[in-house]
C-alpha cells in the first residue's frame, strides 16, 4: 500500500553533512559554446592588454571582458534560474552567486558601471593598470564559476546527526525531489516556527535498515519522502550540492 501524502513540518541543518555518494550532468553543445565564448572575451580582453598602445585597446578590451562576465552569467542563468531567487530582485545575478558563496562582487560591480560609463557616456577607459587589475578579476570569476557548469544531478548527504538525505535535483526551474532519512524530532504534523511546510510521505524506518545508503541509520528515524519547489527552501540544497562541486 502506498503511504499517503499529507502535511508536515521539517527542520533541516546541513551544516558540516558529507557526501555519501553522487552523480553530475555534463555539458550539451550549447553549454560548451557558451563556455567557449567566455573564454574567447577574456583572451581578447588579454590580448589588448598585452599589446595595448592606446586609448581604443582600452576601451575594447573593458567591453570584452564584461561580454566574458555576462556570458558566464547567462550561463548559469539558464543553468540554474538564477532570477528565481530572491536576491536577484535586489542585487542581481551576482548577488545570487555571492550568497551562494562562490563569488565576492564587489570589483565585478566596479568593472560593470566603468564599462557601462565608457560605452555610453563617453567617460575615459581605465588606465592599463587597473586594466590588468579587472582582467585578473574576471579570470578568477570564470574560475570560480567553471565547476558549476557542471552541476549535480543526484546527491546523497550524510548529516552530523546521523540523518540522511538523498536527492535529485532539477534547477531551472528549481525542483528538489527528497528522500530524507530524518530523526522523529525533526520532523513534526503541526506548524513549528521556523521550519518548512512540506506535502510528504512520512514511513517508520525499521532499525539497521541501509538499503538505500552504504551508512547505516541511528535509531528511530522515519523515511521523508517530498518533492521542494519553493526557491527559499530548495536553496540550501542547491548551496549543499554547490558546495561538493566547488
Amino acid at each position: 500500500m502506498t503511504a499517503e501524502i499529507k502535511t508536515y513540518w521539517l527542520t533541516v541543518d546541513l551544516d558540516e553533512s558529507f557526501s555519501d555518494g553522487s552523480s553530475r550532468y555534463g555539458m550539451s553543445a550549447e553549454e560548451s559554446t557558451m563556455k567557449r565564448r567566455a573564454d574567447s572575451s577574456l583572451a581578447h580582453a588579454e590580448y589588448r592588454l598585452a599589446n595595448c598602445s592606446n586609448r581604443y585597446d582600452l576601451i575594447d578590451g573593458i567591453l570584452a571582458l564584461k561580454r566574458s562576465m555576462q556570458t558566464r552569467l547567462e550561463h548559469l542563468e539558464m543553468l540554474y534560474g538564477l532570477k528565481q531567487y530572491p536576491q536577484a530582485r535586489s542585487g542581481g545575478w551576482l548577488a545570487v552567486l555571492e550568497g551562494w558563496g562562490v563569488i565576492r562582487r564587489r570589483m565585478l560591480q566596479r568593472m560593470n558601471r566603468l564599462r557601462n560609463a565608457v560605452e555610453h557616456d563617453g567617460a575615459e577607459p581605465p588606465s592599463k593598470d587597473e586594466f590588468e587589475d579587472y582582467c585578473e578579476v574576471v579570470w578568477w570569476f570564470l574560475r570560480a564559476t567553471t565547476s558549476l557548469l557542471t552541476p549535480h544531478e543526484e546527491l546523497g548527504l550524510v548529516l552530523r546527526s546521523g540523518e540522511q538525505h538523498c536527492f535529485k535535483l532539477q534547477f531551472n526551474p528549481v525542483e528538489i525531489d527528497l528522500r530524507a532519512f530524518a530523526l522523529a524530532e525533526n520532523v513534526c504534523d503541526s506548524p513549528v516556527p521556523g521550519w518548512h511546510k512540506i506535502e510528504a510521505t512520512l514511513e517508520n524506518v525499521m532499525p539497521g535498515r541501509d538499503e538505500y545508503l552504504y551508512q547505516p541509520l541511528p535509531p528511530g528515524v522515519f523515511e521523508v519522502n517530498t518533492k521542494i519547489v519553493d526557491p527559499v527552501f530548495a536553496e540550501m540544497f542547491v548551496k549543499a550540492s554547490l558546495a561538493e562541486t566547488m
